[in-house]
Formats: structure tokens, C-alpha cells, sequence
């Protein structure tokens, strides 16, 4: 690896100077980009849950969360110029944002 190394600003990790931005690693870029999808993601599941606990029609909510899950990969795929990266970067969003979805924020 040639370049200078630098630490992200974000998370600390040493990395090539060209593979950040703004100071950023490409973990970190790619963790921004997508927080409001993720919270978005987390948010329709956990609606998907109540309605299927009172046994009301989810179908419309899944395909809205499958969409949500859509923009995640295109907002990633911007990002991220390997595809077989974005592949990688797209799987740990996703579990990423399926584990988020049982944790309740603070008022």
C-alpha cells in the first residue's frame, strides 16, 4: 500500500489517505450515508410487528420495507465502486438495521 495513512476522524481506524473522505473511512462514509434509511428500515419492521400481532393485512408495509432496503443498496452502491465491496457493505447494513429494529430510542 502506498499513500500517507490517516486515522478516521469517526472511528479511529488507520487507512490510506486516498480511500477517505471529509476525513472519513469508507465504513464511516458508508454508516452515514444510510443512518436515516436504517432508522427508516427499523421503524416500518417494528410496524410491520404490531400489525401482524393484531392480525391486520402487512403486505403493503413488506414492500415498503423491501424498497427501503432497495435505497440502502443504491445509496451503498454510490459509494462504493467494487461491486463484490458493495455486496459485502450491503449485507452488514442490512443486519445492522435488522438488529436495530428492537431497540427503542429515548424521548
Amino acid at each position: 500500500m502506498s499513500g500517507i495513512l490517516v486515522f478516521c476522524r469517526d472511528c479511529g481506524k488507520q487507512v490510506a489517505s486516498s480511500q477517505t473522505k471529509e476525513g472519513r473511512c469508507l465504513d464511516c462514509q458508508v454508516r452515514q450515508s444510510v443512518a436515516d434509511l436504517r432508522d427508516e428500515h427499523a421503524r416500518l419492521w417494528r410496524k410491520r410487528e404490531r400489525y401482524r400481532s393484531q392480525n391486520a393485512n402487512v403486505e403493503q408495509i413488506g414492500r415498503q420495507i423491501a424498497r427501503t432496503e432497495d435505497r440502502i443498496a443504491q445509496r451503498i452502491k454510490e459509494l462504493v465502486p467494487n461491486d463484490r465491496d458493495a455486496v459485502d457493505y450491503l449485507k452488514r447494513e442490512l443486519e445492522a438495521a435488522r438488529g436495530q429494529r428492537y431497540t427503542i430510542k429515548g424521548v
